[in-house]
């Protein structure tokens, strides 16, 4: 039973991914030296050759010649038997390709040059000729699905600007690739598309202006905190008398930006003795013996600290003293 004709492109129909590809511009020099044929593109699943390649009209065919000494070549030649497999898929190295204007006056892109690399047969047409149509890179390795489109577009920008053409202003697009530590911080698998990469970096910088909220309101915390520390130090450091109330703010700036040294540099300084720490008992009353004459405006002027001492521990020695007036 001879088996059909394999359509491996058909020129007037654009393929899935948006170009048409012209079969008078491919190269198949080399592959008819080597006409593998592939199962669904896989480099490792050789299943035969392609005999007779040739055009008829605008479709490119090749007649199908199954390695049926090993099994999946079998296998598939059955398939083709029985009427369940008659696509076939080039993969194609990308040679030249441009922008042309249709006849409803917008833009189609052809690829007008190319080389066939390897055919396969396939399941899922791409065009009415063609299937899942692929694209390697002049070293070999294969071009993702996603990014066709966007090798296509910047060897239109090459051809253009070589030939100063038209299209020389068309903007190359470069593909950005994550490591996979990005997807593990954007919390997405490697398979995420643009969009739920995009979604991704949306949340991520919603988290973190969150966060920075939190860390700026922690922080005022942490300032208002540190600045009542040094404003108590300073205050007990005055009313113990070891530096003025006009050094305030110096003391206090300086136990902000260190308050270990502002600590130290307070503690170096002596307090002033209060002439109520040299109080001694005299009867009921505290009185310090060198100011048993005093008079209460006497006290005042000369140690308030010491008469308020003598009003908390002995309030009726502070009334025997505001009695002496003269």
């Amino acid at each position: 039973m001879s088996l059909p004709k394999f359509i491996f492109n058909d020129e007037t129909k654009k393929n899935s991914h948006g170009f048409f590809l012209l079969n008078g511009g491919g190269h198949f020099d080399r592959f008819q030296e080597y006409p593998v044929m592939l199962d669904n593109h896989n480099l490792d699943r050789l299943i035969g050759r392609w005999d007779n390649l040739h055009a008829e009209g605008p479709l490119l065919v090749a007649d199908p010649v199954f390695d049926e000494g090993v099994t999946l070549g079998a296998e598939r030649k059955g398939q083709v038997e029985r009427g369940f497999l008659r696509g076939a898929s080039p993969g194609i190295i990308i040679l030249r390709a441009e922008y042309r204007t249709n006849p409803a006056g917008g833009e189609d892109l052809y690829v007008t040059e190319w080389e066939l690399f390897e055919g396969s047969t396939t399941s899922v047409p791409s065009n009415a000729g063609a299937v899942t149509l692929k694209i390697y890179t002049g070293d070999g390795h294969l071009v993702e699905d996603n990014d066709v489109r966007l090798h296509v577009d910047n060897i239109v920008k090459l051809c253009a600007e070589s030939t100063q053409g038209q299209k020389s202003n068309i903007k190359t697009m470069e593909k950005t690739t994550l490591t996979a530590g990005a997807y593990v911080a954007l919390g997405i698998n490697q398979d995420a598309d643009a969009e739920a990469i995009s979604q991704a970096i949306v949340t991520l910088q919603a988290n973190y202006a969150a966060a920075n909220d939190r860390a700026e309101a922690l922080q005022k915390e942490i300032d208002a905190v540190k600045k009542k520390r040094a404003e108590d130090m300073v205050a007990l450091a005055i009313t113990e008398g070891r530096i003025g109330a006009d050094v305030r703010e110096d003391y206090v700036k300086l136990a902000l930006q260190d308050y270990s040294l502002a600590e130290k540099t307070l503690r170096a300084i002596p307090a002033k003795v209060s002439l109520a720490a040299s109080v001694t008992k005299i009867g009921d009353a505290l009185i310090p013996a060198d100011r048993q004459g005093w008079t209460y405006l006497h006290w005042l002027k000369d140690d308030p600290a010491g008469l308020a001492k003598i009003k908390a521990e002995n309030p009726e020695a502070f009334e025997a003293i505001k009695k002496v007036r003269n």
